[in-house]
């Protein structure tokens, strides 16, 4: 039998009965708390069940329906946001004697942001009233819904006390799995992601997380990553509310038993594929203000519901609808995660909007450039592929693509057949390190391929006793323009073409021979491979005199020569590093960067301990980047300068 599942979750004022009414259809009581029950009010988020079997096309169907039931009370609606933020359904409750209250709308508000595929609308209580007021209610309420995406939504006139109506509200509730719920390729297609919005231990059995598989499937002994506790943890079991299950995908809602401790587990954590963790502080994201008039308050923080998670942040306009929204703390999200903003005192819901990008850069964020961008990464994947491919000449970087999306492989070598079939013509510039290609169009591969050779004739001619240049020193001479991993793919498929040569590490045109020197030869022999495998750390001079058995005059000429030759970088007066560590030093100090508060800089400590190199050859380090003029000393205090790219030849 196949297994479906749907996510439901209530909404609408402080008591209209939706409790009451998910009593009646699941038979289970979602006021747990001892104050719920005392008050006669939903605090804190209700969970409940309802299971049916159906057949349609000879296939049989075991279809379960998970009701998140939300407080309607405005002190509560933090948690009603953790509830609706990862549901697929929604029923708006309005009971027939209050009819539309303040929280109806804000609530209903709440549902048009978020854009909850399936919902109908509940008049609770009609038993209460007259037929002429259920009548009167229901056109007041289509008025209402009539701007917003719920204006075809069912309504349904019922009575959780008499039963009335209730038989016609289940029947529509399951004519919503004669929709397709399930999408097999596009679960092949994405990682799993699973939000978690509640969790508690057992005895005997450990930490139980509750939450919503959002994309992808796992099974039973599968290996996830926590992102609260940032560790790995083991999936132990797997339960929909009295069944046992060996895997889930995506849209299901379930108990998971996990090998984390309970204290370390909190609402708004997600279980992923550990292959997808990428936390951002800023995302680029497209938001929709409730009142068209309103204006943001600059400096101002407001408070940003995505998941099941609250974050404080602050909100800045890009330009053409693109908002870039900055947090205090890191925020788990891909293309596409809705989410709400309340206003500075959390009083009243401002707007929302949608994830467009998780990959902002640390400057020109409101270029035309990348609005460009944005507008094109503002569709699905495979026109937003295409457009990308088309505006921009530096190649389209699939791994951010990917992260950003939540591709898997099969998703990514989906995409790519996709835009082959649509007479996309590019190259795909395979790069060491790299999951994904960078992906190129033709046209800007030939631009690029033909500086390349031109520059490398004119160094030829100016120097023709000389072998090369190497990658380093032709980028940087060329004042190329995209990023080192595109420099190097585009010189990898010219290698490959036979375009180019390289003899150690120089390039060269295939015409032009002449022979190594005795210094080249001893570079490439013995110092080079200890340079490479010692990383961040390599040996001093004169440490190097021992590693290599080359004696001290010879080793400084080698050292000089290759330095000048680009194929070194002399950091401090005895050490030297290759050009390919400079640049992930460089990497990794943006990355400092961007992990501290922008205003206050990083220090020598911080960058110490992220790095885990010793305190004096950090020193050495950050000393040569504020020569180079690769970052700004301020007292204790450094700050990026320029991109790494201006600095080190991309």
């Amino acid at each position: 039998m196949i297994k479906r599942s749907l996510t439901v979750a209530t909404a609408g004022h402080v008591d209209h009965g939706k409790t009451s009414l998910v009593r009646h259809i699941t038979g289970t009581n979602t006021d747990t708390l001892a104050e719920e029950k005392t008050r006669g009010l939903t605090i804190n988020l209700g969970y409940a069940y309802y299971h049916f079997q159906s057949e349609s096309g000879g296939k049989d169907f075991d279809n379960t329906l998970g009701f998140v039931d939300v407080p309607g009370h405005t002190d509560f609606i933090n948690n009603m946001l953790a509830g609706v933020g990862a549901v697929d359904a929604a029923m708006l409750v309005v009971a027939a004697d209050d009819g539309v209250m303040p929280q109806t709308r804000e609530h209903l508000a709440i549902l048009d942001l978020l854009e909850i595929p399936h919902r109908l609308v509940a008049i609770t209580k009609a038993d209460r009233v007259s037929p002429e007021r259920v009548a009167e209610l229901s056109e007041q309420i289509r008025e209402i819904l009539q701007p917003t995406p719920l204006r075809d939504a069912a309504i349904f006139p019922l009575s959780s006390k008499t039963g009335v109506g209730i038989p016609e509200l289940l029947q529509h509730l399951q004519s919503w799995f004669d929709r397709p719920t399930v999408d097999e390729n596009l679960i092949k297609s994405q990682h799993f992601r699973y939000l978690i919005d509640r969790s508690f231990s057992v005895k005997g059995i450990g930490t139980v997380v509750t939450g919503s598989v959002r994309a992808g499937a796992v099974k039973v002994g599968d290996t996830l990553f926590h992102t609260g506790s940032e560790k790995l943890t083991k999936l132990r079991g797997l339960r929909q509310d009295a069944t046992e299950l060996t895997s889930v995908h995506s849209r299901q809602r379930v108990a998971a038993n996990i090998n984390r401790d309970s204290s370390e587990v909190k609402r708004g954590d997600w279980l992923v594929d550990p292959q997808l963790y990428t936390p951002a502080i800023r995302l680029d994201t497209v938001v929709r203000f409730i009142d068209k008039e309103f204006s943001l308050r600059n400096n101002a923080q407001y408070h940003l519901y995505i998941g099941a998670s609250h974050r404080i942040v602050t909100l800045r306009q890009l330009g053409n609808g693109f908002f870039q929204i900055k947090s205090h703390a890191s925020i788990v999200a891909h293309h596409g995660d809705r989410f709400v903003v309340r206003d500075p005192a959390s009083q009243q819901t401002i707007g929302g909007g949608q994830v467009i990008d998780i990959f902002v850069p640390r400057r020109q964020r409101t270029s035309p450039q990348r609005l460009a961008m944005l507008t094109a990464l503002h569709q699905d994947s495979l026109p937003a592929l295409a457009a990308l491919l088309d505006i921009q000449a530096a190649g389209v970087d699939l791994d951010q693509f990917a992260l950003c999306r939540n591709l898997s492989a099969s998703g990514v070598a989906s995409l790519c057949g996709n835009l082959q079939e649509g007479k996309v013509s590019y190259l795909s510039l395979t790069v060491e390190g790299r999951r994904f290609p960078i992906l190129l169009h033709d046209r800007y591969y030939r631009q690029h391929a033909d500086q390349i050779l031109q520059h490398l004739q004119r160094y030829h001619h100016q120097h023709v006793n000389q072998q090369g240049i190497s990658e380093p020193a032709l980028s940087k001479a060329m004042e190329f323009e995209g990023s080192h991993s595109l420099f190097h793919g585009l010189l990898q498929e010219l290698l490959r073409q036979d375009a180019i040569k390289r003899t150690g590490t120089l390039l060269h045109l295939p015409g032009h021979q002449t022979a190594l020197s005795e210094e080249e030869k001893n570079f490439l022999d013995k110092v080079r491979p200890i340079l490479l495998k010692a990383g961040t750390v390599p040996p001093r001079t004169r440490e190097l005199l021992d590693l290599t058995g080359i004696t001290l005059q010879p080793l400084q000429r080698i050292l000089r020569q290759s330095t000048k030759a680009g194929s070194l970088i002399q950091v401090a007066d005895n050490r030297h590093y290759l050009p390919e560590t400079i640049m992930q030093l460089a990497e990794f100090t943006e990355k400092v960067a961007t992990d501290s508060d922008e205003a206050d800089g990083f220090s020598v400590i911080q960058f110490r301990d992220a790095s885990g190199i010793g305190r004096n050859l950090c020193i050495e380090i950050l000393e040569y980047f504020d020569r180079v003029g690769f970052t700004r000393r301020e007292g204790n205090s450094r700050f990026i300068r320029t991109e790494k790219e201006n600095i080190f030849g991309k």
